[in-house]
């Protein structure tokens, strides 16, 4: 099923579009293994039992549950945490650690700042090692009904990034998942434009599941302590140079009572913007 779900993602149209525009090619055979992580994590117990509820609770008719992102949310948080807490035990370790941002898309010059985004533009999740004017960004991850048949979505918001990364000669190398929390699509793009398609079932890979991100995360680890010793920004930055960046949506509505999140993250695209402007100076707090 894995191997045909593949061969019905580089059938789409506008996947082969995407895959024409940004001069993508299939990953060689003997470098598959991109996709192919077998590291395992002590599932804590109270995040197994959430599973196991899970499970417990929705029909197991083939259908995507509502309740299936709890799974995407709780997995990406744990790991991430987890991966953290180990780094912070060593006293040499970073003071700004790799976060995830929530609820971004993609813009490029020319691009109309429309507010009425389409949902499958979307991306839900960002992996940030780095800052965000140099899109030091390793994996994004996007939520869909039909992550197959949508996986082209996926593939266009990393190929901005990774045309954008390769335009100001930085290392290009990116991850995307696109998930409804039971199915989940692996896509990786390296620095020479070649790209790699997994497809998981978490009912039968779960582990494989869990690894392969954990692997993920573990690199933006790596790549953030090779940042550190940096005191200012590349001039010009990558958005000078490419003109793309990953912004914030707008807020669903202005008279939201639920506001205390997107009054954070306004400020902090203040602080990314006043950044930019001064992009020279000490950088502060990774910023988004």
């Amino acid at each position: 099923m894995a191997e045909e779900d593949c061969a019905m993602i580089k059938a789409t149209e506008e996947y082969q579009g995407i895959v024409k525009a940004f001069g993508l090619s299939p990953t060689r055979w003997w470098n598959k293994r991109q996709l192919n992580a077998r590291n395992t994590w002590n599932i804590p117990d109270h995040l197994m039992c959430l599973w196991n509820n899970l499970e417990l609770v929705t029909a197991r008719d083939g259908s995507t549950h509502p309740l299936f992102p709890m799974r995407i949310e709780s997995l990406l948080l744990a790991l991430l945490a987890d991966r953290i807490k180990k780094e912070s035990l060593n006293r040499h370790g970073p003071l700004n650690s790799p976060h995830w941002s929530f609820r971004k898309r993609i813009s490029t010059l020319g691009m109309e700042n429309d507010k009425d985004i389409a949902p499958e533009d979307i991306i839900d999740y960002v992996l940030w090692y780095g800052h965000c004017w140099e899109l030091e960004t390793n994996m994004i991850v996007m939520k869909s009904k039909s992550p197959v048949s949508q996986s082209w979505t996926l593939l266009r918001n990393m190929a901005s990034i990774h045309h954008a990364r390769k335009l100001g000669e930085r290392d290009a190398v990116i991850y995307g998942v696109i998930t409804n929390g039971s199915k989940w699509v692996f896509i990786h793009l390296t620095n020479k434009s070649r790209y790699t398609i997994r497809v998981f079932s978490w009912d039968d890979e779960q582990h494989r599941i869990i690894g392969q991100v954990q692997d993920i995360i573990d690199q933006a680890v790596a790549r953030h302590r090779k940042i550190l010793s940096r005191s200012s920004l590349p001039t010009p930055t990558l958005h000078q140079i490419s003109g793309c960046q990953i912004r914030e949506l707008p807020a669903p509505c202005d008279s939201s009572e639920d506001g205390s999140t997107r009054v954070t993250e306004q400020n902090t695209y203040h602080t990314a913007t006043v950044e930019e402007k001064d992009y020279d100076t000490d950088i502060g707090p990774l910023t988004w």
